[in-house]
């Protein structure tokens, strides 16, 4: 499965750009589109009391998608001060938050056979402004998986407070650009009678209620970037410009379909007369194995990055969806809610040949949620 996963995002977007290709050799056509039959062809273990597949295999939609993402940070800090004849020890703390406004993009996507693309941009900005998310996957009967890129603009805010002077504000008035990279992926037991696509606009559908237990595995990887117009943080914050994460986690849970109604296709090829309403929930708790962030400071010569390693730690992920399909259209609503939980080990930082010593522990969480309606058709 994981060969397919890799190959089938290239396979996908070469079949789509077939009829732009007629000086390539007719044989190498012929064997990649072979190839990409055998990846996308339905599981032959699905029980068809259960599992409905009608014989369209093309989807097309239109979504409206609010969404909201940051991250909460507390650190304890010490610092050491050995620079003059009077040692000095000093405690502190900093409460760092960084998040956008919610937000609304709208966006389209395309699939066959299960693979798809997607596109979305955010509505009400200006052009250079505006935030942007892509995504590419596929989501089968009992397997799936999901590459998802966006590019949002994060207010930052919080307060740094060292004992003996008067606390420091932290609100920046310019927000930084977050870039997010993650890969996802899940299985399904129950690959004979579930289907987890059939709440969320997936050509598969289910006939009867049914569940399964669930295994995910999940990668992400984030950089968010000061605004360089911020003297505040590139400045007095001592040249701090960027901070990234990176973190993958392993879990598993359950999740069910519920059938409220269901009324087979006249015609399979058509889409006409199918009837079905299914509704979805999914829980899956994770344990992230892979917890580390870094900050970079400085610039040139004189850049210093922190590194933070992160415990493992236990995170949830809710999933939610609606879906009502009539002859070839559907129309879905989804929810989603996903976190990573930072437990930062004691990180020390030197300076000054050693006389100027501090020591920063921090945990927090990074978050993401989601709400969507789209509306598609398959044929």
């Amino acid at each position: 499965m994981t060969t397919k996963m890799l190959v089938a995002p290239f396979l996908l977007l070469s079949v789509l750009s077939l009829p732009a290709q007629e000086k390539q050799p007719p044989r190498l056509i012929q064997a990649g589109t072979r190839l990409f039959g055998i990846l996308t062809e339905p599981s032959k273990s699905t029980d068809g009391a259960y599992v409905l597949r009608p014989g369209l295999k093309w989807t097309v939609s239109a979504d409206v998608n609010s969404i909201h993402t940051g991250a909460d940070l507390h650190s304890d800090i010490t610092v050491s001060d050995f620079r003059d004849d009077n040692a000095s020890i000093i405690n502190g703390t900093m409460d760092l938050g960084m998040s956008n406004r919610l937000y609304t993009k709208a966006g389209f996507g395309i699939s066959y056979a299960g693979l798809g693309i997607g596109y979305g941009i955010e509505i009400g900005k200006k052009s250079g402004e505006r935030n942007t998310f892509f995504t590419f996957g596929s989501i089968t009967s009992f397997y799936g998986y999901n590459i998802k890129y966006y590019r949002t603009h994060q207010n930052v805010s919080g307060t740094l407070a060292l004992e003996g002077y008067d606390p420091i504000d932290l609100t920046s008035k310019y927000p930084g650009e977050m870039r997010n990279l993650s890969l996802s992926g899940f299985y399904a037991f129950n690959r004979r009678k579930f289907v987890f696509a059939s709440a969320y606009g997936g050509r598969t559908l289910q006939r009867r209620s049914a569940g399964s237990w669930v295994v995910t595995a999940k990668y992400m990887q984030g950089a968010f970037s000061v605004d360089p117009n911020d003297v505040f943080f590139t400045e007095r914050l001592d040249g701090l410009h960027r901070y990234s994460t990176q973190q993958f986690s392993l879990g598993g849970g359950y999740a069910f379909n519920w059938v409220l109604f269901h009324r087979d296709p006249s015609d399979h090829k058509k889409g006409e007369g199918l009837r079905n309403l299914t509704l979805n929930a999914t829980f899956l708790p994770m344990i992230s194995l892979m917890n580390h962030v870094k900050t970079e400071q400085g610039s040139g010569n004189d850049r210093q990055v922190v590194r933070y390693v992160g415990q493992p730690s236990l995170s949830p992920a809710f999933l939610g969806a609606a879906c009502y399909s009539w002859d070839r259209y559907f129309i879905t609503a989804q929810a989603g809610y996903n976190d990573f939980r930072f437990q930062g080990t004691e990180t020390g930082v030197e300076e000054d040949g050693g006389r100027l010593r501090t020591k920063i522990r921090t945990h927090g969480v990074f978050y993401d949620m989601s709400a969507k309606i789209q509306v598609g058709v398959r044929f």
